[in-house]
């Protein structure tokens, strides 16, 4: 696992909080950040958006693919 891929406290360039509303906004190659409570943050990339956008699915910097559903105790974040 890389320094960068996962991260005990919020990075610098975790630039915003996305909402699984707003997760529309995504597309596939875009950077990210995944926080999960106890775990901390991984880096990803959005691989891709589900057709109604509660799904996103996540290839997590050297660590494979990763589902997200709308209702996950998760936090994704805009990396920028």
């Amino acid at each position: 696992m890389s320094a960068e891929s996962k991260l005990q406290f919020k990075p610098e360039t975790a630039s915003e909080r996305l909402l699984p509303e707003q997760w529309a906004d995504l597309s596939r190659g875009d950077a990210v950040w995944i926080h999960e409570e106890g775990w901390g943050y991984d880096a990803g990339k959005v691989d891709e958006v589900s057709r109604h956008h509660e799904l996103l699915w996540i290839e997590l910097v050297g660590r494979g693919r990763r589902l997200i559903c709308g209702g996950d105790p998760v936090q994704v974040w805009a990396r920028g």
